[in-house]
């Protein structure tokens, strides 16, 4: 009986022993897994360099005389020494006897250095001129005897584009309301990282925001220099002068070649004239059209900085989104080292 007595106190010891041991093993950790903890700590966002949006592309007004325009006016210098009409001269002749009467003819030349002068300045051209004018550029044969214009334009298409932010995703894991010693310093950890990179998505943003009101804050001014811009204003005037010039030559050119030229004369007269209202009316509708261009201008320079605005806030979020997707993940696993992960 003593013996067994004695045998059922050692099991007794032997039991408690058991309990004691695993009620050590399963107490929780005080603090998450320094590893993971440094991995967290060392997680920023990244600085995203606002871009600048591109300046749109013009291409300004050009105006260039035609080949066989220019063959013409460089064949009746030599007419008056050489007493011979040069075949290009009398080409251009008998494609205006062609498509023009004789009233034409004599309406077109008898345009005055008035109305040549209103027109230069802006003035419209007078409805017996226009009529012959129309008819010359319906023509495709007489047509081809006239300058040749190019309108400014500004490259792309303007964009209508809403200005706005992109909102990021701010998703965090959510933990249990009861928050134990090692959730607590978990979250010492993972809090401070969270707040930093608020603190630098907002100070990006504020960048992002800055850099597109001084982008913007450029355009006004710019578009009222360029609508006012006495470089603009000489361009025209300068094709102005050289269709005067080109056209005053030309005519003292016939003049010495009259005798020559014979009935030859008016019709090459006529088509000179012409093709100086022409170019004078057009290069009027070039001014024109290069004053809407400087709103056009300020259209697209709107647009792109609201589009790269768009890219430079999507840029920041996305970087914000990847390293708080980051932080949660490694705060998850934090906490996950907070329970005991052995087995009785």
């Amino acid at each position: 009986m003593k013996k067994r007595t004695i045998k059922l106190a050692v099991l007794s010891l032997m039991m408690t022993a058991v309990l004691f041991n695993c009620k050590k093993d399963d107490s929780d950790p005080t603090a998450p897994d320094t590893e993971i903890t440094d991995k967290l700590k060392a997680i920023t966002m990244p600085v995203i360099t606002p871009e600048a949006p591109a300046a749109p592309v013009v291409t300004p007004a050009s105006v260039s005389a035609s080949a066989q325009a220019t063959e013409v006016n460089g064949a009746l210098g030599s007419i008056a020494s050489s007493g011979t009409v040069p075949a290009s001269v009398a080409t251009a002749a008998t494609a205006v006897s062609s498509a023009l009467s004789a009233s034409d003819v004599a309406a077109i030349n008898s345009v005055s250095a008035t109305t040549l002068a209103s027109i230069s300045d802006g003035g419209a051209v007078p409805a017996d001129i226009k009529a012959v004018l129309d008819k010359v550029k319906a023509n495709p044969t007489l047509a081809a005897y006239l300058p040749k214009f190019t309108f400014p334009t500004v490259a792309g298409v303007t964009v209508t584009a809403r200005i706005a932010g992109t909102e990021a995703v701010e998703k965090v894991e959510k933990v249990g309301a009861a928050i134990d010693e090692c959730q607590a310093a978990a979250a010492a950890v993972f809090n401070p990282v969270k707040a930093a990179l608020d603190a630098s998505k907002t100070t990006q943003t504020n960048a992002v925001n800055a850099a597109y009101t001084a982008a913007v804050a450029l355009i006004a001014p710019a578009q009222t220099a360029c609508e006012s811009s006495s470089s603009s204003a000489a361009l025209y005037d300068g094709f102005r002068s050289t269709a005067n010039t080109q056209a005053q030559s030309a005519l003292t050119a016939l003049a010495g070649a009259k005798a020559v030229l014979g009935a030859q004369y008016d019709l090459i007269v006529a088509l000179t004239n012409v093709s100086l209202v022409d170019a004078l009316d057009t290069i009027n509708q070039l001014e024109k059209a290069g004053t809407k261009s400087c709103a056009a201008i300020a259209a697209a320079a709107t647009a792109n900085a609201a589009t790269v605005k768009a890219s430079n806030q999507a840029k920041v979020d996305a970087a914000y989104n990847t390293a708080l997707s980051e932080a949660n993940a490694l705060n998850v696993q934090a906490l996950a080292t907070c329970h005991n992960q052995g087995s009785i």
